[in-house]
């Protein structure tokens, strides 16, 4: 790697590390706010901040703890295609898994520290929701949609590969 290359990925892992603690503080201020200071509605019947908890109540210590061990294997996933130089892993991609991955970081503070995940954005008749869940959301969204791009690419430069050879194979065997 060149100097060039490795000074703009230090750059990069710098920013992403800032992004990281910037959702997840975010996302944990929001929480103790609404812990602290109790229900607020910003447009009557239609979306209020309340806290409610997700709780895995049916689901025993064991349970809590393979959810905890298995978040903590997709984030580790995560952080490993972050830190990832390979060349299909694009600045792009690193940024929105950010996204997914400080969310779950996020989560999993909840779990460790208060037994459960507070969720207070309450929308309609949506399940209830947090600015973790958003960040997951986004990042997960996000790596489909440019995976999915990718591989329609790949497709269509295999589709006209294997058209090009069969259209020189036709050539030659004309001549």
């Amino acid at each position: 790697m060149r100097k060039e290359e490795r000074k703009q990925s230090k750059k990069l892992y710098i920013m992403l590390t800032i992004m990281i603690f910037l959702i997840i503080f975010v996302d944990q201020l929001s929480k103790a706010l609404i812990i602290h200071y109790g229900d607020i509605t910003m447009i009557p019947d239609k979306m209020i901040l309340k806290q409610s908890e997700t709780q895995n109540a049916i689901y025993d210590e064991t349970s809590k703890s393979v959810t905890i061990l298995t978040n903590l294997v997709i984030i580790g996933i995560i952080l490993g295609i972050i830190k990832s130089d390979n060349q299909f892993v694009t600045r792009k991609t690193k940024i929105l898994l950010s996204f997914a991955f400080a969310g779950g970081v996020s989560n999993i503070i909840d779990r460790l520290c208060r037994g459960s995940v507070v969720e207070f954005i309450h929308i309609g008749n949506f399940p209830a929701f947090n600015i973790a869940d958003v960040c997951i959301l986004i990042g997960w969204v996000s790596f489909v949609a440019i995976f999915a791009s990718f591989s329609a690419k790949e497709l269509t430069k295999k589709k006209l590969t294997t058209e090009e050879k069969k259209t020189e194979n036709k050539n030659n065997t004309n001549s």
